[in-house]
């Protein structure tokens, strides 16, 4: 009597323990099936309607007396400042050699060639670093695309003025809308621009003043400035 009690003891342990086993290879199994988990089996590749240029420098030089104060922010290179490519120019507000901002390319008080108008609106007031490197799109209030109503000025200092050293580092959206009108892009052309650094050789005078800006560019019209996307299978 005493065996069996035993052996049924035995296998009740047995079965126990089976059942335990079972229940902890089922937990595991369902953990690591997680929502949350990421297909590591997915493939990027570099977005080929953005460019990204990491700093395009612009200065006053007085020694030249010419400036490469204009940038070409198609090709994301500086230019003269009387070079008609341009899409916009440094300037300073009051030619007092303060309060610089970013002027619309078609705008000169004097004879120097007429560049391109571009518009802007501002995105940020102050953007780390690490958040424009990752700035996917701009959120706009009621739709998703970027449309020409979001472009309220022709120039930067509607939201204050770039000195040296900078106090922030504003982030702003463009449209290369002179660009497109005049046939040099099939699509309109957005970015997004941010200022890097900016020096002061000369204080209170118009030359010495130099500036360097990181932008990134869509020329396929889309609100969407990721550097890689993921292939679609």
């Amino acid at each position: 009597m005493n065996d069996h009690k035993e052996k049924m003891k035995t296998m009740i342990k047995r079965f126990s323990y089976f059942i335990y086993a079972a229940m902890s290879a089922m937990f595991i199994f369902i953990a690591g099936c997680s929502d949350t988990t990421t297909d590591p089996g997915t493939v990027y590749i570099d977005n080929p309607n953005v460019a990204n240029y990491d700093s395009i420098g612009v200065d006053e030089d007085s020694a030249a007396f010419q400036s490469y104060t204009g940038l070409n922010l198609l090709n994301g290179v500086n230019t003269l400042d009387s070079s008609s490519l341009r899409d916009c120019s440094l300037n300073d507000q009051n030619n007092l050699g303060i309060d610089f901002l970013l002027q619309n390319g078609q705008f000169f008080s004097d004879a120097r060639a007429s560049g391109y108008e571009i518009r802007f609106f501002r995105v940020s007031q102050d953007m780390s670093v690490q958040s424009f490197d990752t700035l996917s799109k701009i959120y706009t209030t009621g739709h998703d695309s970027l449309r020409a109503i979001d472009f309220t000025e022709d120039n930067t200092g509607a939201w204050g003025y770039f000195n040296a050293p900078l106090s922030s580092t504003p982030v702003y959206c463009f449209w290369l809308k002179g660009k497109k009108d005049a046939g040099l892009t099939f699509k309109n052309v957005y970015g997004i621009l941010q200022p890097r650094e900016a020096t002061d050789n000369s204080v209170l005078t118009p030359y010495g003043f130099r500036m360097s800006f990181r932008v990134r560019i869509n020329t396929n019209g889309d609100n969407d400035f990721r550097n890689q996307i993921p292939v679609v299978q």
